[in-house]
Parts: structure tokens; sequence; C-alpha cells
């Protein structure tokens, strides 16, 4: 549940990664990103998630997510939030997977691999999980109890925006992957 890379670091450079990736994404969460709207903005933290995967392993990838959404949170808190912290984790744990599970290394596998974690990505945790998350908290809190929409007409407002933020961060992971190939070379 760790990569090659992560496992061949001693402790104290597992540590130093983890803190450095939960750093970026506490950056990502809390301070970087781009307003859409009152209530929408692109963050980066897809995008930390991935490549804490894709160097560190699924396990260590968890707790970037984790541990940075829950942090971020702390800096700037926002209603139901703090419940993606899981979600986040999920992503970076499955990203880890398929990156360092599936065990083609050619150039082209290595996209493959990208793309397959993010559609999967997408599916799971942005359209199922955090829907449902979001959903619910304004099923109980917003609306009552008496729901105003059905989870389906919800989730395709959501996606109008979400899609938007998926793709940026689909786009920087992508044009980014060959330079963190190299670099995870070197490692």
């Amino acid at each position: 549940m760790f990569s090659k890379v992560f496992r061949s670091f001693s402790v104290s450079k597992q540590v130093a990664y983890l803190a450095i990736f939960i750093a970026l994404s506490v950056a990502a969460n809390s301070v970087l990103g781009i307003e859409l709207s009152t209530s929408n903005k692109i963050t980066f933290t897809y995008t930390v998630c991935f490549f804490a995967g894709y160097i560190l392993g699924p396990v260590p990838a968890f707790l970037v997510g984790l541990i940075g959404d829950a942090i971020g949170f702390l800096i700037s808190p926002v209603d139901v939030y703090w419940l993606y912290g899981l979600t986040l984790g999920m992503f970076g744990f499955l990203v880890g997977w398929i990156m360092n599970c599936i065990r083609r290394e050619d150039k082209g596998w290595l996209f493959g691999k990208a793309i397959l974690a993010f559609v999967v990505g997408f599916i799971v945790i942005t359209c199922f999980l955090n829907t449902l998350v979001q959903y619910s908290y304004a099923y109980i809190f917003l609306w009552g109890g008496v729901a105003q929409k059905t989870f389906w007409v919800y989730l395709a407002g959501r996606l109008s925006i979400q899609s938007v933020v998926y793709a940026v961060n689909v786009a920087v992971c992508l044009i980014a992957l060959p330079f963190c190939a190299k670099f995870k070379q070197k490692l």
C-alpha cells in the first residue's frame, strides 16, 4: 500500500515527504483557488492528492487528502466540507492504487493509468460520494428534512460546476505528469 519509492525512503524522509504533500494540500484547499461564485471555486486539492498517490502510494495519499483537508478546514471552515477530507483521502488512495498497482510503465500506460484514475475518481468520488455528502447536508440542514430536489437533479446541477473544477485538475495533472515521472525516477 506504499509505492516502491516511498518504501525506499528512510522513516525521516517518509515523514518529510508526507509533511510536504500535506502542506501543499492545505495550501491548495485553503489558500490557492479561483473563485467561480460565492459558493464555488476551483481548487487544486485533486492535483495534490493525485501526485501524492502517484509518488507515495495509496496509504500516504489517503493521509495527505484527509489531514490536508482537515487542516484546511480549520483554517477556512465552510459548512459540511470537513467530510470532504474523507472523500479526498479516498481519491488519493484510489489514484495511488491505480498508478502503483497496474505494473505497465511505458509512457502510454502512464497516461492511460492517470486517465483511468481520474475517470474512476470522478464517478465514485465527485459524482457519488461528494454529491451524497452535499445532498445529505442540504436535506437535513437547509431543507429541514423535506427533499426539494431529487438526488439526480441535485447531481446534474452540481456537475455543471464540478466538471469544470475536475477538468482543470485533470489538465494540470496530465501536463505535469511527464515531469513528475522523471522526478519519481530520480528518487
